[in-house]
């Protein structure tokens, strides 16, 4: 069943994206584990940037998805709620994946 919802949902994700915001967003959050390295959870990340956690789950998954700069780690407890998750990080690049 379709709802009135899904249309105005999708423009407003397409508008989004086509405004640059997105972009901007996904550069923010690639800078700030650039800066710091290791790997981040979208809790982690959203409470260091203060942005919203559902802003940041969607542009995590542009970085894996769509354009691949980042890469999903093992794994481990959440710094701050102590869950269980699926961190985020920078992919290995070079000799580095020799020494794992």
């Amino acid at each position: 069943m379709r709802i009135a919802q899904q249309p105005t949902a999708c423009d407003s994700f397409d508008a989004h994206r086509m405004s640059g915001k997105a972009s901007a967003q996904r550069t923010r959050i690639l800078e700030f584990i650039e800066a710091r390295g290791g790997d981040w959870s979208i809790g982690e990340i959203a409470r260091m940037l203060t942005m919203e956690k559902s802003t940041v789950s969607a542009r995590i998954n542009e970085l894996l998805n769509e354009t691949g700069e980042l890469v999903e780690k093992a794994r481990r407890k959440d710094r701050f709620s102590q869950i269980t998750i699926r961190p985020v990080g920078l992919p290995v690049v070079g000799q580095a994946e020799l020494f794992k």
